[in-house]
């Protein structure tokens, strides 16, 4: 009898363990499937996201630069010019560079292929030499910018990123200029991301180099080198994820690629796995899961968190309070479509504060943004909830007013040039004013150069309002 009981309880016991061990095998598989599916698809795209914006914002400064300097109108007459004299253009570029706190800034003219270097130094380009690939590529490039990482000598052989902007007249290229900023800035924010999220970052350019890979700012690493059977299917898709598993740990691979700067993001993960079902039975191995699962979901709601702030980050600038360009522009879009379709006017204001470079000059810097915070409130008021109000550039804000005819545009600007005057700013300023109504045939382009070419002859007396026919 205890012989037949020893061997009921032997085999309950059994059962028990054998439930026991496959319902927590179930159990463990199905959370780790579960974290898999989680990391691949939330976790890592979602920090590739989160960096694409901060990226975007932190290169979106030199883009605008450069594109600034491609459109100046001195520039382009300079190089179309039969009688160049080199000191203008060194004075132009270490001035703008100076201005906006570049490493670099430099020109190159297409017709005689000279290098001018912010420094006062000029040279030949041999376009054929290996070092010059980029400025062939900048040519041949379908956007009207392209970046590049690179070591040159006439920067102090410092890693920098480039931004080449092509120069035009007529459609026809005339030359590049552009500015430089220190490829270590860009490493430092990836550090931080890396410790924040422990996660591996690194950049591809357009070359395929791997950067900032293994604490190496240019680590001479290809794609290829590193992933080669999904190399190809990462490079020719703007968003894909992979997952590489050995005995020992599961690595999740997520790539991205970024339109503003063209280079692809990889965000790495690795998780080790199990060592085993004994492991998967211990009291630890329950309290890990359940404090990982704890750590994930405080994780997604830090991660919802700054994804909120960086989305307001990216949507206004920062000093006003109001929209950016890249926010502003598909709002312009919107409502000029809007215009076509329902025939209702749109009138845009563009301003340009007069001489806010003497502001910076004479007072700082610190005080012209104290001004550029007056200014912005004080139109703020005066819009009210009838536009949208955008730091252009610089001190260059633009209004749009849906539903507004000229004359109710006239009207505003003439409240701001008012309401400026007696307003307590802590450097008394002025501002020239261009308005235009939208013509319901033309383009959006057109519609700012309108606006633009007004705000152009406004700036010619200062002070005044002008507006386009």
């Amino acid at each position: 009898m205890n012989a037949r009981r020893y061997r009921y309880n032997m085999l309950l016991s059994l059962l028990l363990l054998v439930g026991f061990i496959f319902t927590s095998w179930i159990s463990i598989e199905h959370a780790k499937q579960s974290l898999y599916k989680g990391v691949s698809d939330d976790a890592l795209p979602l920090t590739s996201h989160l960096i694409d914006l901060d990226i975007q914002k932190r290169l979106q400064a030199p883009i605008i630069i450069s594109q600034q300097m491609a459109n100046n109108v001195f520039i382009k007459r300079w190089l179309t010019s039969s009688q160049q004299d080199p000191t203008l253009i060194f004075s132009y570029l270490e001035g703008t560079r100076a201005l906006h706190h570049a490493k670099t800034s430099f020109l190159v003219d297409d017709k005689s292929l000279t290098y001018y270097h912010f420094d006062g130094n000029s040279q030949q380009l041999d376009i054929r030499a290996k070092q010059n690939d980029w400025y062939r590529e900048s040519l041949h490039n379908d956007t009207d910018y392209a970046l590049n990482v690179d070591i040159d000598p006439r920067d102090n052989n410092e890693a920098i990123v480039y931004v080449n902007h092509k120069i035009k007249q007529n459609n026809d290229v005339i030359g590049v200029v552009g500015v430089g900023i220190l490829l270590a800035d860009l490493h430092n924010l990836i550090e931080q991301y890396e410790a924040s999220y422990a996660r591996k970052l690194y950049f591809i350019d357009h070359k395929g180099r791997l950067l900032f890979f293994n604490d190496q700012t240019l680590s001479g690493t290809s794609i290829h080198d590193r992933f080669p059977t999904q190399a190809t299917a990462l490079l020719n898709q703007s968003e894909y994820q992979f997952q590489l598993e050995t005995d020992d740990h599961a690595e999740f691979v997520h790539s991205r690629y970024l339109d503003s700067i063209g280079w692809y993001l990889i965000v790495e993960q690795t998780i080790d796995k199990s060592s085993g079902i004994s492991d998967i039975l211990t009291t630890n191995l329950w309290v890990g899961s359940l404090v990982t699962l704890l750590i994930l979901a405080v994780a997604q709601l830090t991660f919802n968190h700054y994804q909120k702030r960086l989305e307001k980050m990216a949507k206004y600038d920062k000093l006003t309070d109001t929209f950016n360009r890249q926010a502003f522009e598909p709002l312009l879009q919107h409502h000029l479509a809007k215009a076509r379709t329902q025939s209702t006017p749109v009138v845009m204001l563009m301003m340009d504060i007069d001489h806010f470079k003497q502001v910076n000059d004479q007072h700082g810097h610190v005080v012209g943004d104290r001004v550029l915070q007056c200014f912005s409130s004080v139109c703020k008021r005066q819009i009210e909830n009838n536009g949208l109000l955008c730091r252009w550039g610089g001190e260059e804000f633009m209004v749009l007013l849906p539903k507004a005819t000229l004359e109710q545009g006239i009207a505003i600007a003439e409240k701001i040039h008012v309401a400026l005057e007696q307003a307590e700013c802590e450097v008394k300023v002025t501002v020239s004013i261009g308005v235009a109504q939208y013509h319901i045939d033309e383009s959006e382009d057109g519609f700012i150069k309108r606006a633009d070419a007004a705000l152009y002859r406004a700036k010619q007396g200062r002070n005044q309002t002008k507006f386009a026919a």
